[in-house]
């Protein structure tokens, strides 16, 4: 495992980016609850920056030849 797998900050960071992706199921009480996720601890707002621009540099890796 990573360091980063074996941190709970980086783990809900991560969780709260693939929920926010989750158009059908991420409402407004998601989005207050993220929130104050992220207003509770900077940790939480570096983290969940990190993993925001992780997603976002996977989704412009192209796809390999062999799919």
């Amino acid at each position: 495992m990573t360091q980063e797998q074996d941190d709970p900050i980086w783990s809900a960071a991560w969780q709260w980016v693939q929920r926010e992706h989750d158009r059908e199921n991420f409402d407004a009480a998601a989005r207050a609850e993220m929130t104050a996720w992220l207003i509770a601890d900077p940790l939480h707002r570096k983290a969940y920056d990190k993993a925001a621009r992780l997603w976002l540099l996977a989704g412009l890796v192209p796809p390999s030849a062999s799919e």
